[in-house]
């Protein structure tokens, strides 16, 4: 049930049965949303189990190079702690899912289902295959579906499904898009919780980079499907966004719910300010340990009364006063 319409105890039912809501339905919808809770939990549950094992020690290198591929940048640990939390979240959510390990090739959650596996319980094992077959996708919204779902098209497959809504339905309006990977673990299947909302108007041209994308792929790997093809290179999605908020002439004012890049470019640009002064600083340091010293080098140095060897800017004013 729309979880924005209230339907009291005594009114007509939703269904349309002409009884009253407590002596129809309430019960089933009662017992859906408990379910439906109690399973958020243990997705909840599972997808912590898996971004502590994406963040282990042995992963670390890995964690960097796909930070920087996704954010499109040489920002480690320093755009790590730039970023906040939400936008840390949804390239945890791509990382987990889709980045390839640069020698095995395998992806992390195939790499958590070999090594864990023993580990998990029947239905997380269930559910963590199910994940496995997501990708990043941009749907747009058709409209409002029955009993709390919601109709959506993916703009690059041209295919309809019904999904379960979060709430994106209740903050946009038909057009627009939900940039997000589609998790069928559930019935029926639903976003994951990095998912975000795009206004309609910026369907034409990230259709049309991502479709640029795809093109330049498939000159090297001929057979690539569409699902493929997002699977490997859903990042371009990141990239596109990055692109158009740091073409702006100014932040874009966006409306309700609609995600805005901005602010991470512009947490990015400092971080990446913050990286060339500390390589700035630090070769400044290395230049000045490894020179050797010149004649104005010598030169500099003034003989104290004492014999001692001084640099230059110290004057001597006696045994007991050295003042720069």
């Amino acid at each position: 049930m729309d979880s924005v319409t209230r339907v009291g105890r005594n009114d007509p039912c939703p269904c349309g049965s002409g009884k009253k809501y407590k002596n129809c339905c309430l019960k089933k919808d009662r017992a859906k949303r408990i379910r439906d809770s109690a399973w958020r939990r243990e997705e909840q549950v599972t997808l912590d189990k898996l971004i502590a094992f994406a963040q282990r020690p042995a992963l670390n290198r890995q964690l960097v190079v796909a930070f920087n591929l996704f954010w499109n940048g040489n920002y480690g640990v320093e755009g790590w702690n730039a970023l906040d939390r939400d936008e840390n979240g949804r390239f945890l959510d791509w990382y987990v899912h889709d980045y390839r390990l640069e020698q095995r090739k395998e992806r992390i959650i195939d790499l958590f289902l070999e090594e864990m596996d023993a580990t998990l319980l029947t239905g997380e094992r269930e559910r963590v295959r199910a994940w496995s077959g997501s990708y990043m996708s941009a749907y747009r919204i058709a409209g409002p579906g029955e009993q709390g779902s919601l109709s959506v098209v993916d703009v690059f497959q041209a295919a309809g499904e019904t999904v379960a809504d979060d709430g994106m339905g209740q903050l946009s309006v038909p057009g627009d898009l939900i940039l997000g990977r589609l998790l069928r673990s559930s019935t029926p299947p639903h976003f994951s919780w990095a998912a975000i909302l795009l206004s309609a108007g910026l369907e034409p041209e990230l259709v049309s980079f991502i479709s640029k994308a795809r093109k330049q792929h498939l000159e090297t790997h001929t057979y690539t499907s569409w699902s493929d093809f997002l699977s490997n290179l859903g990042y371009m999605f990141n990239h596109y966004l990055l692109r158009a908020a740091a073409e702006a002439e100014r932040p874009t004012p966006t409306a309700g719910a609609y995600y805005d890049a901005s602010r991470t470019v512009e947490q990015l640009r400092q971080a990446e300010g913050r990286l060339r002064e500390r390589a700035a600083r630090e070769a400044d340091e290395r230049r000045r340990e490894e020179k050797p010293p010149t004649q104005e080098d010598v030169e500099s140095l003034r003989q104290t009364r004492g014999g001692i060897f001084l640099p230059g800017n110290v004057h001597y004013k006696g045994s007991k006063d050295l003042k720069k």
